[in-house]
């Protein structure tokens, strides 16, 4: 069974005594990987110098589906090569990115990059630091440029698949 963790909000007239409760959506028994193979997946790409990041990350996303789309985890171990998936991957849509790999602020570079260079508004950029000392007030103006900040150390699966809900979600209305 693959579980959908799109939320749903439950009707009152559908289900008394629970209004406006959230819940994580079942998909039917009968669902398969065929049915997910013809919907356009999320690509998330994973910038971390470590590998066990890119390990845990797969391990955490296999089988996520988000508003009914699976996700689609593209990899790069530097900023440089976080930069060449980007341009190779336009369609992106969140970046998990260290602060710390070939440099104590690459991952900073890169966020100038994207917002600059890449000119990538649209791009939701989660920071996952193993190092939060080295993100502090000095990085201040990042913060404006940043959606999401996590502390690799602390973030668990479902705290991580909150974050990719949350930056996938469509925007509010104006």
């Amino acid at each position: 069974m693959i579980i959908s963790t799109q939320s749903v909000l439950a009707a009152q007239s559908d289900l008394p005594g629970l209004p406006g409760d959230e819940w994580v959506q079942f998909l039917d028994d009968d669902t398969s990987d065929s049915d997910l193979a013809n919907v356009k997946p999320w690509k998330v790409l994973v910038t971390d110098d470590d590998q066990t990041v890119h390990d845990s990350t797969v391990l955490a996303l296999t089988g996520v589906t988000i508003q009914g789309r699976p996700i689609n985890l593209l990899h790069a171990y530097s900023a440089r090569e976080g930069r060449e998936q980007l341009v190779a991957n336009p369609e992106t849509s969140v970046i998990l990115l260290d602060v710390v790999m070939e440099t104590v602020d690459a991952g900073l570079r890169l966020v100038d990059c994207i917002r600059g260079e890449l000119n990538r508004p649209d791009l939701r950029i989660v920071i996952r630091s193993g190092q939060p000392g080295h993100f502090n007030t000095s990085h201040e103006p990042y913060r404006t440029f940043v959606d999401a900040f996590t502390i690799k150390s602390q973030i668990t699966r479902a705290a991580l698949i909150d974050v990719l809900e949350e930056m996938l979600a469509p925007p509010l209305p104006a």
